[in-house]
Formats: structure tokens, C-alpha cells, sequence
């Protein structure tokens, strides 16, 4: 029926030497119509070959496929959506995070792809730091991207744990400081998220330490020579005499040039310096209590 509609008007010996099995292929699929109207409008008798030569003219060329796999689609109106390939996975890990999130959270999978990959971005801009050991499972799928640092412990009594990292692109770190007292009965951990402060003066009266190069020239070293004599301090005092002859720029710069455990040592350094406060929110334990009390420990602070 096909082929009697498309050729109804067309003399049978015209169409003698095409072979039955590409008449049907070009009729049945109106992709070939160009085919059909070739072979219509040719004068003579059409070979196989010719039908053959207007079937491949036909053929649209095929899209060259990217160097690079992509996950873009285009869409009719123009623009583009990301498309991510089906995850297959022995332990079902991702697949089965998402589902959680989407059944616990009222989170879209969507979403949850957006901010894992935010996540990820604020990490490779130095903005978190692993403060903790990795579950062995998430050790299993991060690899070697994510290292924990061990403290440096400041004195035998107290450790200080301090890590700080700054953002490329925004000023804002997050601070994790674990104070651990000897006293068997007594643990205080405090979460500090804070904005980024390069270590400065905290008073502008602390006298100048005569042992140090420090003088009116300073303020026209470079960050490095500067950095170099961060090094030589031991105590706070010594780094404010230093830091105040210079501006919040230069601080920065020869922040910056401070391997993470000097960094860390004079971030333990100002620590020390400062008087500890409890803050509210703060859990805290309370010694030589009465027995009775035990099940309402750690007490968090509150507001009076």
C-alpha cells in the first residue's frame, strides 16, 4: 500500500530495477521522502545505485562526538540542562545518602547535588579543614583529598588544639578548639566559629621587646622578612610589637607565608594570652558534685 501511494502515478518498468527490500525502506519511514521525490522527478529507467546515492545524500552527518564527556543537554527553547548519568555502585552509598536526605531532610535530589557540590568548592578554596579522623567508610571513597592534621600540644597540663584556614575568596574560617584540663573529672570542648583574624595587637600599650630588629623600618620590610621574624617570637608580646608597626595587608601577606604549624603555634600562642571565658551555650562539667546530679551533666550555660 505504501509503495502504491507513493508511486501510483509512476510506470512500473521505471522502478524494475530497484530492489523490493529498498522500495519498502523508503517508503515505510517519511524520512526517505526526498528519496521518493528523486526517483519521481528522474528521466529513465533507476538503477539501484542511484536510489543508493539519493538514500545517502539523505543521511543527515553524524554530531562528532566531544573530546570530553559532558553532562549538558540542550533543551528546545534553547537552554541547557545537567543531566547526570546513572550512578550504579556496589554499596549503593550514593544513592542511598540522597534517599535519606530526601525522606528525612524534605530535601529534593536536586538540591542535594547542588550543595555536596558547594560543599565541595568551598573545601578545594581552603575554606574547611578535617579537624577529626574519617569514618572508615568515607576514608574507602575520599581517598587521600581530605588529610587530618594531629595538634601540637602547648604544655603538660593543657593541650590546645587550633586549626584555621582561610578562603581564597572570602574571609571567613571556621575554628575548632579542643581544651583538654588533666583533671580526671573535667572536659571542656567548645566549638569557636569565628571570622578570620590574623594574629594583631591586643592592646596598644604592650611595650616593644629590645631584643627584636624592631624599628621605624619595618613598616618597608617585605611580607617575608616579616614572616621571618614572627618565627623568632616566643611569647604574644613579641608579636604585637611586631604586627602593630605594620597594616592589615601586610599582616595578611606574611600570614600567609607561615607554614600551618607556625601559624598554629602563634594562633596557641594568643590563645594562652587571652583569658578563658564560658560563653553561653557552653557545656560544662561541674566538680565534686552531688552524686545525685550525675545524670544532669554537662550543665550548659544560660542566659541569667
Amino acid at each position: 500500500m505504501k509503495i502504491a501511494l507513493a508511486f501510483g502515478d509512476v510506470e512500473i518498468n521505471k522502478l524494475a530495477k530497484i530492489e523490493p527490500r529498498t522500495l519498502f525502506k523508503i517508503t515505510s519511514t517519511k524520512k526517505f521522502a526526498l528519496v521518493v521525490e528523486g526517483i519521481r522527478n528522474s528521466v529513465g529507467h533507476v538503477t539501484q545505485q542511484l536510489v543508493e546515492n539519493l538514500i545517502e545524500a539523505c543521511k543527515r552527518p553524524r554530531t562528532a562526538k566531544p573530546d570530553k564527556p559532558s553532562i549538558w543537554r540542550a533543551e528546545k527553547d534553547g537552554s541547557r540542562s545537567c543531566v547526570v548519568p546513572p550512578i550504579k555502585e556496589d554499596d549503593h552509598y550514593t544513592g542511598i545518602s540522597i534517599q535519606r536526605a530526601m525522606d528525612n531532610e524534605g530535601m529534593t535530589a536536586q538540591s542535594f547535588v547542588r550543595e555536596a557540590a558547594a560543599f565541595r568548592e568551598a573545601y578545594l578554596s581552603g575554606a574547611f579543614l578535617l579537624v577529626s579522623e574519617l569514618p572508615p567508610h568515607l576514608q574507602a571513597i575520599l581517598g587521600e583529598k581530605l588529610k587530618y592534621s594531629a595538634p601540637t600540644p602547648v604544655d603538660d597540663d593543657i593541650e590546645v588544639k587550633t586549626y584555621t584556614d582561610q578562603s581564597e575568596t572570602d574571609e571567613t574560617t571556621v575554628e575548632v578548639v579542643e581544651v583538654v584540663e588533666s583533671m580526671e573529672y573535667s572536659v571542656e570542648q567548645v566549638e569557636v566559629v569565628e571570622p578570620m583574624e590574623v594574629p594583631q595587637d591586643i592592646e596598644t600599650s604592650i611595650e616593644k621587646n629590645e631584643d627584636l630588629p624592631l624599628h621605624n623600618s619595618i613598616e618597608s620590610m617585605s611580607f617575608e622578612k616579616i614572616a621571618a621574624l614572627l618565627v623568632q617570637c616566643t611569647t604574644w608580646n613579641e608579636i604585637v610589637a611586631i604586627t602593630s608597626k605594620i597594616d592589615e595587608q601586610v599582616r595578611l601577606h606574611s600570614w600567609k607565608v607561615l607554614s600551618e604549624s607556625e601559624q598554629r603555634r602563634i594562633i596557641a600562642m594568643k590563645k594562652a594570652a587571652e583569658p578563658s571565658t564560658i560563653k553561653v551555650a557552653d557545656k560544662v562539667n561541674w566538680a565534686n558534685h552531688y552524686p545525685d546530679l550525675s545524670a544532669g551533666l554537662p550543665l550548659e550555660v544560660q542566659v541569667p
